[in-house]
């Protein structure tokens, strides 16, 4: 989170002072987490979300998704064959078509039974026979 940080205050052409500043913070505190002696509070991002509402606040936090909230999310995980896939693609089948969503038939089948069950990912199938794993980071 650090260097997310410190690229949000290059991009704004700002020192890490007039950062502060801008945060209504002391600039100690920019000082010690950007040397990574400390941690973000709660606090400081809520301060950072207010002053840069442009900031997207799982890019900060988790440095995943788009780093504005204006810029569309593009995966960097590379295509791959269905071949290299192998079992898995047999238990990949089409449900509500329209909506193409995609699931495995077990997912399908335990999915209502377990409420508490949280996604590991997204699978996106192409046409070209490639697919896109997302998942969280």
């Amino acid at each position: 989170m650090k260097d997310r940080i410190a690229h949000i205050i290059r991009a704004k052409n700002l020192t890490a002072a007039e950062f502060a500043v801008r945060l209504g913070i002391q600039p100690s505190n920019v000082s010690h987490l950007l040397s990574g002696r400390n941690n973000p509070s709660l606090d400081f991002v809520k301060k950072l979300k207010e002053t840069f509402p442009e900031y997207n606040l799982d890019w900060i936090i988790m440095g995943v998704g788009p780093m504005t909230v204006s810029e569309p999310f593009v995966s960097s995980m590379p295509s791959v064959s269905p071949q290299e896939v192998g079992p898995m693609a047999e238990n990949v089948v089409e449900t509500e078509s329209s909506l193409d969503v995609l699931e495995t038939k077990s997912q399908s089948e335990s999915i209502s039974a377990q409420s508490t069950a949280l996604p590991k990912g997204i699978i996106f199938l192409f046409d070209d026979d490639t697919y896109k794993i997302l998942s969280p980071r």
